[in-house]
Protein backbone atom coordinates (compact mmCIF):
# COMPACT_ATOMS: atom_id res chain seq x y z
CA UNK A 1 0.00 0.00 0.00
CA UNK A 2 1.31 3.23 -0.82
CA UNK A 3 2.63 5.70 1.96
CA UNK A 4 1.51 9.29 2.87
CA UNK A 5 5.50 11.05 2.14
CA UNK A 6 4.46 13.87 4.01
CA UNK A 7 3.29 11.32 7.24
CA UNK A 8 5.31 8.25 6.61
CA UNK A 9 1.89 6.59 6.92
CA UNK A 10 -0.40 4.60 4.89
CA UNK A 11 -3.98 5.93 4.18
CA UNK A 12 -4.93 3.05 6.24
CA UNK A 13 -3.03 3.69 9.33
CA UNK A 14 -3.88 7.32 8.97
CA UNK A 15 -7.76 7.11 8.45
CA UNK A 16 -7.25 4.36 11.96
CA UNK A 17 -5.28 7.60 13.79
CA UNK A 18 -8.42 10.00 12.66
CA UNK A 19 -10.97 7.70 13.93
CA UNK A 20 -8.82 7.13 17.46
CA UNK A 21 -9.16 10.72 17.92
CA UNK A 22 -12.69 11.45 16.85
CA UNK A 23 -13.48 8.81 19.42
CA UNK A 24 -11.41 10.63 22.24
CA UNK A 25 -12.44 13.70 20.81
CA UNK A 26 -16.38 13.19 21.16
CA UNK A 27 -16.10 11.84 24.44
CA UNK A 28 -15.56 16.05 25.86
CA UNK A 29 -18.30 17.60 27.19
CA UNK A 30 -16.85 20.83 25.80
CA UNK A 31 -17.07 19.62 22.30
CA UNK A 32 -20.57 19.76 22.64
CA UNK A 33 -20.73 23.51 24.16
CA UNK A 34 -18.27 24.12 21.04
CA UNK A 35 -22.09 23.58 18.95
CA UNK A 36 -24.54 24.53 21.73
CA UNK A 37 -22.80 27.49 22.78
CA UNK A 38 -23.10 29.59 19.30
CA UNK A 39 -26.14 27.93 18.26
CA UNK A 40 -27.91 29.48 21.32
CA UNK A 41 -26.58 32.53 20.82
CA UNK A 42 -28.00 32.96 17.73
CA UNK A 43 -31.35 31.81 18.64
CA UNK A 44 -31.37 34.50 21.58
CA UNK A 45 -30.75 37.20 19.06
CA UNK A 46 -32.95 36.02 16.19
CA UNK A 47 -36.12 35.92 18.55
CA UNK A 48 -35.57 40.02 19.24
CA UNK A 49 -37.51 41.67 16.18
CA UNK A 50 -35.66 44.46 16.39
CA UNK A 51 -32.26 42.86 16.13
CA UNK A 52 -33.80 41.36 12.51
CA UNK A 53 -35.54 44.15 11.27
CA UNK A 54 -33.71 47.53 12.40
CA UNK A 55 -30.39 48.59 10.35
CA UNK A 56 -28.22 50.82 11.83
CA UNK A 57 -26.01 53.49 10.47
CA UNK A 58 -23.47 52.78 13.10
CA UNK A 59 -23.67 49.22 11.98
CA UNK A 60 -23.13 50.31 8.09
CA UNK A 61 -26.71 49.70 7.42
CA UNK A 62 -26.90 46.07 8.82
CA UNK A 63 -29.04 44.82 11.28
CA UNK A 64 -27.20 43.47 14.15
CA UNK A 65 -28.14 40.00 12.95
CA UNK A 66 -26.45 40.52 10.30
CA UNK A 67 -23.39 41.77 12.34
CA UNK A 68 -23.48 38.90 14.54
CA UNK A 69 -24.04 35.87 12.78
CA UNK A 70 -20.28 35.39 11.25
CA UNK A 71 -19.48 36.19 14.73
CA UNK A 72 -20.94 33.54 15.91
CA UNK A 73 -20.01 30.98 13.24
CA UNK A 74 -16.48 32.29 14.63
CA UNK A 75 -16.90 30.51 17.36
CA UNK A 76 -17.27 27.01 16.43
CA UNK A 77 -13.40 26.69 14.52
CA UNK A 78 -11.87 29.24 17.44
CA UNK A 79 -13.15 27.33 20.42
CA UNK A 80 -12.22 24.07 19.00
CA UNK A 81 -8.66 25.23 17.52
CA UNK A 82 -7.52 27.06 21.34
CA UNK A 83 -9.47 25.29 23.60
CA UNK A 84 -10.59 21.86 22.77
CA UNK A 85 -7.56 20.78 20.56
CA UNK A 86 -4.84 21.43 22.51
CA UNK A 87 -6.66 20.16 25.66
CA UNK A 88 -6.73 17.07 24.48
CA UNK A 89 -3.26 16.74 22.89
CA UNK A 90 -1.86 17.95 26.39
CA UNK A 91 -4.47 15.16 28.33
CA UNK A 92 -2.63 12.54 26.26
CA UNK A 93 0.81 13.78 26.97
CA UNK A 94 0.15 14.73 30.77
CA UNK A 95 -1.63 11.32 31.18
CA UNK A 96 1.90 9.80 29.31
CA UNK A 97 -0.66 8.20 26.57
CA UNK A 98 1.87 10.04 23.89
CA UNK A 99 4.32 8.14 24.86
CA UNK A 100 3.27 4.43 23.37
CA UNK A 101 3.15 6.54 19.88
CA UNK A 102 6.54 7.77 20.17
CA UNK A 103 7.49 3.81 19.68
CA UNK A 104 5.63 3.26 16.75
CA UNK A 105 5.64 4.15 13.41
CA UNK A 106 2.98 7.19 13.89
CA UNK A 107 5.14 10.50 12.94
CA UNK A 108 4.64 13.67 15.14
CA UNK A 109 3.36 15.22 11.64
CA UNK A 110 0.78 12.61 11.02
CA UNK A 111 -0.24 12.86 14.66
CA UNK A 112 -0.76 16.46 13.99
CA UNK A 113 -2.37 16.16 10.86
CA UNK A 114 -5.16 13.69 12.03
CA UNK A 115 -6.37 16.33 14.56
CA UNK A 116 -6.13 18.89 12.01
CA UNK A 117 -8.49 16.97 9.59
CA UNK A 118 -11.01 15.77 12.21
CA UNK A 119 -11.10 19.68 13.61
CA UNK A 120 -11.36 20.82 10.40
CA UNK A 121 -14.55 18.77 9.39
CA UNK A 122 -16.17 19.77 13.29
CA UNK A 123 -15.59 23.31 12.56
CA UNK A 124 -16.87 23.22 8.76
CA UNK A 125 -20.03 21.11 9.96
CA UNK A 126 -20.46 23.56 12.80
CA UNK A 127 -19.87 27.18 10.81
CA UNK A 128 -22.61 25.76 7.93
CA UNK A 129 -24.86 25.55 10.88
CA UNK A 130 -24.76 28.70 12.35
CA UNK A 131 -24.48 30.35 9.07
CA UNK A 132 -27.59 28.24 7.74
CA UNK A 133 -29.81 29.01 10.57
CA UNK A 134 -28.63 32.47 10.76
CA UNK A 135 -29.23 33.18 6.83
CA UNK A 136 -31.74 30.48 6.22
CA UNK A 137 -33.95 30.43 9.22
CA UNK A 138 -33.87 34.13 10.57
CA UNK A 139 -32.88 35.94 7.35
CA UNK A 140 -29.34 37.44 8.43
CA UNK A 141 -27.86 39.02 4.89
CA UNK A 142 -25.81 37.28 2.89
CA UNK A 143 -22.51 38.49 2.35
CA UNK A 144 -21.60 40.02 -0.99
CA UNK A 145 -19.01 37.14 -2.23
CA UNK A 146 -19.66 34.03 -0.81
CA UNK A 147 -16.54 32.76 -2.86
CA UNK A 148 -14.32 35.30 -1.00
CA UNK A 149 -16.27 34.88 2.36
CA UNK A 150 -16.21 30.50 1.94
CA UNK A 151 -12.29 31.53 1.22
CA UNK A 152 -11.47 33.30 4.03
CA UNK A 153 -13.16 31.14 6.55
CA UNK A 154 -11.44 28.25 5.47
CA UNK A 155 -8.26 29.83 5.74
CA UNK A 156 -9.22 32.11 8.91
CA UNK A 157 -9.98 28.12 10.70
CA UNK A 158 -6.42 27.05 9.04
CA UNK A 159 -4.61 29.96 10.68
CA UNK A 160 -6.45 29.30 14.35
CA UNK A 161 -5.96 25.40 14.14
CA UNK A 162 -2.25 26.20 12.91
CA UNK A 163 -2.04 28.26 16.41
CA UNK A 164 -3.65 25.67 18.21
CA UNK A 165 -1.64 22.89 17.05
CA UNK A 166 1.15 24.52 18.28
CA UNK A 167 0.11 24.81 21.30
CA UNK A 168 -1.38 21.06 21.44
CA UNK A 169 2.53 20.39 20.48
CA UNK A 170 4.17 21.65 23.49
CA UNK A 171 1.82 22.24 26.32
CA UNK A 172 2.86 19.64 29.19
CA UNK A 173 -0.94 19.78 30.93
CA UNK A 174 -4.65 20.88 30.64
CA UNK A 175 -4.13 23.74 32.68
CA UNK A 176 -1.40 24.81 30.89
CA UNK A 177 -2.92 23.77 27.19
CA UNK A 178 -5.84 26.35 28.35
CA UNK A 179 -3.64 28.92 29.93
CA UNK A 180 -2.13 29.34 26.37
CA UNK A 181 -4.88 28.81 23.84
CA UNK A 182 -7.70 30.85 26.29
CA UNK A 183 -5.64 34.04 25.60
CA UNK A 184 -5.68 33.92 21.66
CA UNK A 185 -9.10 32.76 21.77
CA UNK A 186 -10.37 35.64 23.92
CA UNK A 187 -8.23 37.85 21.21
CA UNK A 188 -9.90 36.71 18.28
CA UNK A 189 -13.40 36.79 19.81
CA UNK A 190 -12.86 40.69 20.32
CA UNK A 191 -11.35 41.17 16.77
CA UNK A 192 -14.23 39.11 15.86
CA UNK A 193 -17.23 41.52 17.42
CA UNK A 194 -18.05 39.46 19.93
CA UNK A 195 -18.08 41.86 22.50
CA UNK A 196 -19.25 45.09 20.13
CA UNK A 197 -19.20 45.12 16.89
CA UNK A 198 -15.97 46.05 14.94
CA UNK A 199 -18.07 48.86 12.94
CA UNK A 200 -18.30 50.62 16.56
CA UNK A 201 -14.37 50.26 17.38
CA UNK A 202 -12.17 53.14 17.23
CA UNK A 203 -10.34 53.14 13.52
CA UNK A 204 -6.87 52.33 15.14
CA UNK A 205 -8.32 49.30 16.65
CA UNK A 206 -9.85 48.13 13.56
CA UNK A 207 -6.48 48.38 11.34
CA UNK A 208 -5.13 46.51 14.17
CA UNK A 209 -7.76 43.77 13.84
CA UNK A 210 -6.73 43.34 10.17
CA UNK A 211 -3.58 41.25 11.39
CA UNK A 212 -5.64 39.49 13.09
CA UNK A 213 -6.64 35.89 11.77
CA UNK A 214 -10.80 36.18 12.60
CA UNK A 215 -9.99 40.26 12.54
CA UNK A 216 -9.29 39.00 9.26
CA UNK A 217 -12.37 37.23 8.23
CA UNK A 218 -14.63 39.49 9.64
CA UNK A 219 -13.52 42.14 6.95
CA UNK A 220 -13.73 39.61 4.28
CA UNK A 221 -17.53 38.58 5.21
CA UNK A 222 -18.21 42.57 5.47
CA UNK A 223 -16.01 43.61 2.04
CA UNK A 224 -14.06 45.89 4.51
CA UNK A 225 -10.33 46.34 3.50
CA UNK A 226 -7.51 44.85 1.06
CA UNK A 227 -8.98 41.33 0.32
CA UNK A 228 -4.90 39.77 -0.80
CA UNK A 229 -3.83 41.13 2.59
CA UNK A 230 -6.44 39.48 4.92
CA UNK A 231 -5.75 36.34 2.34
CA UNK A 232 -2.20 36.81 3.05
CA UNK A 233 -2.15 37.42 6.88
CA UNK A 234 -4.25 34.50 7.25
CA UNK A 235 -1.76 32.42 4.83
CA UNK A 236 1.04 33.52 7.05
CA UNK A 237 -0.65 32.08 10.38
CA UNK A 238 -1.36 28.95 8.66
CA UNK A 239 2.34 28.26 7.34
CA UNK A 240 4.28 29.58 10.44
CA UNK A 241 1.97 27.96 12.72
CA UNK A 242 2.05 24.64 11.03
CA UNK A 243 5.50 24.25 10.74
CA UNK A 244 6.62 25.74 14.03
CA UNK A 245 3.48 22.88 15.56
CA UNK A 246 5.37 20.29 13.71
CA UNK A 247 9.19 21.61 14.59
CA UNK A 248 8.47 21.23 18.44
CA UNK A 249 6.34 18.50 18.65
CA UNK A 250 6.57 16.80 22.13
CA UNK A 251 5.68 13.25 22.88
CA UNK A 252 6.51 14.25 26.84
Amino acid sequence: MPLIPAFRMTPKGFRALITLHARLLLREPGVALVGILPVGLLLIFGFVPSFRHNPQKALGGQTVLDVFVPTFAAMVPLMLALMVLPGRMAMLREKNALRRFKVSPVPPAGMLAALLVLVTGLSAVGVALVAGIGVGGFGAAMPSGLGTVVTAFVLGAAAALALGLVVAAVAPSEGSASGFGAPMMILNFFFSGLYFPVAEMPHWLQKLGEFIPFGAVMDAWSGEGVLWQHLAVLGCYTLLGGIAAVKLFRWE
